[in-house]
């Protein structure tokens, strides 16, 4: 592609995602960030609508650090990987042995079924029945008292469910085996390494909240008041590692790089996640299981090719980041907004869908630009 034509391209897609992502704050949806990678267009396109905050005194750039939600869920599976690698454990061996006594599991479910959502372990976001306020610190151990809410939920390896504790279980697994905290065995074998350096765990040590997009939440059971910002809390415990992570656009591109890139720094790649897709369905919450699931990734099919990646919710977010190894394009994308229900309901019903086709968006316009390069210039 020339280079007139290389900047005709970039032109036409931030004209079509920058139109979208404004149309999408007349949703109750306080702002849109999105920056794609595409073969053939040398820099990142970055499309920002909306405010960092409420206040409306800032517009937002792209640059902004947010929660990413449940996809700490893949970084979570790449330290499980890394150890399995490195003969620290195997994922044949029953979680039980590094860590005994998990309530309502059976004891014989392995490290790979709680990779791959087949464990049969209660989930304890199920226990969140109202949004507290001021919102509590948790445990690993309170996590699993409000796991036995649900009661084992099936026999392990018997069926496909998504459950955030099975994230919570092998967290904790890598820290007693390597007796480092898990959140400096993130930063340690994965976030150093591939220069994520606007990647951090929110679990209770200092952050730069000041550089965060501002979502909101509105506690319930007689809360009266303001929406609260997300970005003032303590921690993110009441996530823990299944989604407790704040990241950057940037710094989740550097990680879809790496995936599609066997020579990366931790060794990882997307083979070491993509092994055995389970048909994860379209049953409800349809925001966490619509797709492909695998080893702390998810597949989608857009534009004809099946992306590779995750979203993620949290209180005032919805995120995203995929990736088709195939053309080689990536995006990452998130959503700011006010969420007004139980953790249990995020997304909203309306939020998730109008993100979801944002994201398909991405996609598609990526793909039509590696596929045909013809544009039209932007109107």
């Amino acid at each position: 592609m020339s280079s007139h034509l290389v900047s005709v391209t970039a032109d036409a897609i931030h004209h079509t995602l920058a139109r979208t992502a404004e149309d999408l704050l007349n949703y109750d949806i306080l702002g849109v960030a999105a920056q794609l990678v595409i073969p053939g267009i040398p820099e990142p396109i970055t499309v920002a609508s909306g405010p960092v905050s409420a206040d409306g005194d800032r517009p937002l750039t792209g640059s902004e650090l947010y929660p990413i939600g449940s996809q700490s869920k893949t970084f979570t599976a790449a330290c499980v990987l890394l150890l399995a690698r490195e003969g620290a454990i195997r994922l044949t061996d029953p979680i039980s042995r590094y860590l005994p006594g998990l309530p309502i599991v059976d004891d014989s479910a392995t490290i790979e079924q709680f990779l791959m959502h087949t464990s049969g372990i209660g989930d304890f976001v199920a226990g969140y029945l109202e949004l507290p306020h001021p919102m509590p610190s948790f445990t690993f151990d309170e996590l699993m008292t409000l796991a036995r809410v649900q009661g084992k939920r099936f026999e392990a390896g018997s069926r496909y469910e998504y459950c955030n504790t099975d994230i919570v279980v092998l967290a904790r697994m890598c820290e007693l085996v390597t007796g480092t905290p898990f959140e400096q065995l993130l930063r340690q074998r994965i976030f150093e390494p591939l220069g994520m350096h606007d990647t951090f765990a929110a679990a209770g040590q200092p952050l730069p909240r000041e550089r965060m997009a501002r979502g909101y939440y509105v506690p319930e059971n007689g809360y009266v008041g303001p929406p609260i910002d997300t970005t003032a809390l303590k921690d993110f415990s009441v996530a823990s590692a299944s989604g407790n992570i704040v990241s950057s656009l940037p710094d989740m591109l550097r990680w879809t790089t790496a995936m599609q890139s066997p020579e990366n720094p931790t060794g990882l790649s997307v083979a070491d996640f993509v092994v055995d897709p389970i048909d994860a369905g379209s049953t409800p919450p349809h925001w966490f299981s619509q797709g492909l699931g695998d080893r702390g990734i998810e597949g989608i099919r857009w534009a004809g090719r099946t992306f590779w990646g995750h979203r993620g919710g949290f209180y005032g977010y919805l995120s995203a980041t995929f990736f088709d190894p195939e053309s080689g394009i990536s995006f990452a994308s998130f959503m700011t907004m006010t969420t007004r229900r139980g953790i249990i309901h995020i997304p909203d019903e309306t939020q998730a869908y109008n993100f979801q086709t944002f994201l398909q968006l991405c996609a598609t316009t990526a793909m039509n630009a590696v596929e045909s390069p013809q544009p039209q210039p932007a109107s």
